[in-house]
């Protein structure tokens, strides 16, 4: 009876470092896929942009206006044609504010104007027609 005892123990023991050991390698796994940047992991399939990406803003919500290779900026008052052999292909794109002071603009997407705010997401399909509105915008 007391080597059945021994053995229960040793799994129980043996059971709390594996469970502890799966949680270290979760957070570890977790903090290696953070990402910092919105241009990071950007790929192309079939004429299709997927991307993973956080928002770009201060501690403070205000908005953080910066430029990298991948970005697309919409000039204000033109109109855009999402296409793939087009200079916005369909896809995911978080939009971000040109400006600093403006959290806040207006985009008009196939003919409806609505508003949104630094860093809010939007998906682009084949043959969406994309403008800003207000003031330039970027798609990241």
């Amino acid at each position: 009876m007391g080597a059945l005892i021994g053995v229960v123990i040793a799994l129980g023991v043996i059971c709390i470092g594996l469970i502890i050991a799966l949680a270290v390698v979760s957070i570890k796994l977790r903090e290696a896929t953070r990402r910092t940047s919105s241009a990071d992991d950007i790929r192309i399939v079939d004429g299709v942009r997927y991307t993973k990406y956080g928002t770009e803003e201060k501690a403070d919500g205000s908005p953080v206006v910066s430029h990298l290779e991948n970005d697309i900026v919409l000039e204000r008052g033109r109109t855009y044609t999402v296409g793939k052999d087009k200079k916005i292909i369909p896809g995911k794109y978080a939009v971000l504010s040109a400006s600093e002071k403006q959290a806040a603009f207006n985009l008009r997407i196939d003919g409806l104007v609505r508003e949104v705010r630094h860093g809010d997401d939007i998906v682009l399909g084949e043959g969406d027609t994309i403008c800003a509105v207000s003031h330039p915008v970027i798609l990241r």
